[in-house]
């Protein structure tokens, strides 16, 4: 049994973030993808998805999962202040992911397009105060001068945004300059070429 674990469904959604800080960390785990979510739900810690198994032990919540993964392989930052500001911009690319849900779950054409609207003019928002914050703190990561768990976590989203809408991120150089340096870490570079085609 591999001593690293995590469990969630065939897309990249709210696990992606975990996988993007194994991959950088080379570390080698199963990557378990599941279709039969309501037989498994009873035994799962909050009744959701994703968990991680760790060496035994079941780690439920994906910003838990995370951070604990970020912890175990030095992408927090160098300091308690770093840490701060590192938790600070994962915990807003959640917020400005959750608002997003109203969107993914809308059934009628019509509602979904007011939504889609209203969405991406958050998007935009919250991608100015990225550039923003990123160019005050250096340009070249958002946390001290170095990779951590923040930088994956935007990495994450851009990847979902993507998905939505390819030009999106299209008038926010500096951060499309952290994506693409990002992108082409080689281990990073690895899983993104090898990941399996999420549905």
């Amino acid at each position: 049994m591999a001593e690293i674990k995590l469990t969630y469904f065939n897309t990249k959604g709210r696990a992606e973030i975990s996988r993007l800080i194994l991959a950088y960390a080379g570390v080698r785990y199963t990557d378990e993808r599941v279709n039969n979510f309501p037989e498994i739900k009873a035994s799962l810690p909050f009744g959701q998805l994703p968990v991680l198994t760790y060496k035994g032990t079941v780690i439920a919540q994906s910003l838990t999962m995370a951070r604990f993964l970020a912890n175990e392989y030095g992408l927090t930052g160098s300091s308690n202040l770093e840490a701060a500001q590192a938790d600070e911009i994962v915990d807003s690319a959640l917020d400005i992911m959750n608002a997003g849900i109203p969107l993914m779950r809308c059934k009628d054409e019509e509602e979904k397009k007011v939504l889609e609207k209203e969405y991406f003019a958050k998007v935009m928002e919250y991608f100015t105060r990225m550039e923003n914050i990123l160019v005050t703190r250096g340009g070249q990561f958002f946390v001290g001068n170095a990779l951590t768990w923040a930088d994956l976590m935007i990495f994450a989203y851009g990847d979902l945004l993507k998905d939505m809408n390819a030009a999106a991120l299209n008038g926010f150089p500096v951060i499309t300059d952290l994506l693409r340096r990002i992108a082409e870490i080689p281990n990073i570079k690895k899983w993104l070429e090898t990941r399996p085609k999420s549905s």
